[in-house]
Parts: C-alpha cells; sequence; structure tokens
C-alpha cells in the first residue's frame, strides 16, 4: 500500500455502482510508463504468439517509454484471445520478453476474420469479473479462467436480454464485451463517471461497490499512470456493475471505505516472486480478500508502483 496519506472523495454513484477516488501524491515518476492500449495504439509494442496457451512475447518498440501491463488486460488476435495473468512491466527496447498469459476463448486455434494469427493486434478491455480475476492472479487455473468466463457472458447475457456469444466466437470474452448493446448500456455509466477522475490530476487510484458490497480497489505510486489505466479500470467497474444490475441500492460510505482498506492494509504474506526483468510481486491476504502489490526493481524496493486489493 502507499506509503503517503490518501485523501478520499465520493462516492460518485450511478446506478448500482458507487466510486470512490483516492487523492495523493507522486511515490513513483510515471512520466516513464505508457499503458499497453497506448502501446498499441502508437505502434509501439509487439505481442507475438508462440503456440503455447500460457505464454506470449511481448516486445517494446520504444526508446523512451516502459510499457506497464496490467494483469487483467486482455489480447485480441493470435490463434485465442488471451489476458495477461500478473502485473508486468516492459522497457525499453526490450526484445522479445516471455510474459504468463490465459486463454479467454475455448476452441478457436486459428486466425480469425481479417486478424494476424501470429500477433495481437489490441488491447482495450481488462477481465472484469472477480472470479475470473481471482482465477488468473490467485489460483493461476485456466480451467477456472474458462469457466469463469462462461459464467461471465450468461450474467451479461440475463442482463442485457440477449446473448452476448459472437457469431465469429462465442467463447470468446474480447467479442461478448464488443457487443453493441452492451455498449449502449455501458455509455449510460460512462457518460456519468468518466470526468470524475479526468478533472482531478491528484487522483492516484479508485475502489468501487457493486449493489452496495465492496468489490475491489486500485492504487498506484503515480497519478500519471493511474489516468493512463483510468479508461480501463472504470470498464471494469462498469461491467461488474451491469452483470449484477438488481436495482438501485443504499450507497456506501466512506466509514465502510476505510474500514476496508485497513483490513486490507493489515493483510499478511502469503507469496513473493520476481517476474523478469525487474517486476516483483506480492501476495497478501486477509480474512475478507486478497492484497497484490507489484514493484518496479528499477526504481527502489520499497515504492509500490500498483496496489489491487479484491474482495471474496
Amino acid at each position: 500500500m502507499t506509503k503517503n496519506p490518501l485523501v478520499v472523495s465520493g462516492p460518485y454513484i450511478h446506478a448500482n455502482l458507487a466510486i470512490f477516488l483516492f487523492h495523493g501524491a507522486d511515490e513513483i515518476d510515471g512520466g516513464g510508463y505508457t499503458s499497453l492500449t497506448e502501446a498499441f495504439e502508437k505502434k509501439h509494442v509487439l505481442v507475438h504468439e508462440t503456440g503455447t496457451v500460457g505464454q506470449l512475447e511481448v516486445e517494446n518498440l520504444s526508446e523512451t517509454f516502459d510499457i506497464f501491463i496490467q494483469a487483467g488486460d486482455v489480447l485480441k488476435g493470435g490463434r485465442q484471445d488471451r489476458t495477461v495473468g500478473i502485473d508486468f512491466i516492459i522497457p525499453t527496447r526490450s526484445g522479445r520478453i516471455p510474459v504468463p498469459a490465459f486463454c479467454v476463448e475455448m476452441g478457436r486455434w486459428h486466425k480469425r476474420g481479417f486478424e494476424d494469427a501470429a500477433k495481437f493486434i489490441s488491447s482495450t478491455h481488462s477481465v472484469h469479473a472477480k472470479s475470473i480475476r481471482l482465477a488468473a492472479k490467485r489460483t493461476m487455473d485456466q480451467n477456472d479462467v474458462w469457466h469463469s468466463i462462461a459464467e461471465s457472458q450468461k450474467e451479461l447475457g440475463s442482463a442485457l436480454k440477449k446473448s452476448v456469444h459472437a457469431p465469429a466466437s462465442p467463447t470468446s470474452y474480447q467479442l461478448s464485451v464488443e457487443d453493441s448493446a452492451l455498449e449502449k448500456k455501458k455509455r449510460e455509466y460512462d457518460e456519468k463517471l468518466r470526468g470524475i477522475a479526468e478533472n482531478r490530476p491528484d487522483a492516484i487510484g479508485y475502489a468501487f461497490y457493486v449493489n452496495g458490497e465492496r468489490n475491489s480497489a486500485d492504487i498506484y505510486g503515480s497519478t500519471q499512470l493511474f489516468h493512463k489505466l483510468w479508461d480501463k479500470l472504470l470498464d471494469v467497474a462498469i461491467l461488474e456493475s451491469i452483470s449484477a444490475r438488481n436495482g438501485n441500492v443504499a450507497a456506501p460510505d466512506k466509514a465502510n471505505l476505510k474500514a476496508w482498506l485497513k483490513e486490507a492494509a493489515n493483510a499478511q504474506p502469503s507469496d513473493k516472486k520476481d517476474a523478469a526483468p525487474r517486476t516483483r510481486l506480492e501476495t497478501k491476504s486477509y480474512p475478507g480478500g486478497v492484497v497484490f502489490e507489484t514493484f518496479d526493481e528499477a526504481v527502489g524496493d520499497q515504492a509500490v508502483l500498483h496496489t489491487n486489493v479484491i474482495s471474496k
């Protein structure tokens, strides 16, 4: 967790979704990082299919920016759509670096439409359901990921009263969240909530509740990095809310949020590992959930680049 004190604003509410923002000072200079989405847009990254479901190779072409890949980022294309299993930093001019991944599409193992089977073409979404995120980050089980995606597609279809299975690949998570009816529903939330962070340069993280229940929180060591990731973070919260929508609920208060953060701060270490070339990951557990911390070893051992709290 961040060492600097955080100021909380919110909740900002639409329907069954409540978002709090965290405001604070930078602990890390975020100017040297770019998001995976931005790297694709600027053609600064190549993500190569390896022919192995559980591994991709990522190449940073930029001479200026390190790429921050966030666990849950979905990669579209290749032989199957994938999600990255852990946070990962890809340094400038990196060459091809292996990155662990999970399939978020069953059955396909060939070129789809005009896509390139050897490479991935974009990353505009992150997996949203807690069950998928925990399956990839905590249990690291491909079957759990597939099962959770199938359940998530059912929940979204139920909320929209229509199937979100795309004819081109019914099992593809990415194509499901591109569904036109779902995009229309998301815009209702987006129009109400996008601006809450865009106009606050000191925002350094967020937490969200669905139907009044704790879901997830993400806090960064840099305000710049948070803002570069805001689109995907908000998308995760919106999709979780649509999936679980059952009417308006009582809004959580700041006292509940502060109690949640205190519980997470007291989490006990359960796993620690290095993810080459310079990413260190630590996992901690507390009775109500899991805390994932990511460190950039090029910055220092103590400053946390990203804290992700997922409530059980």
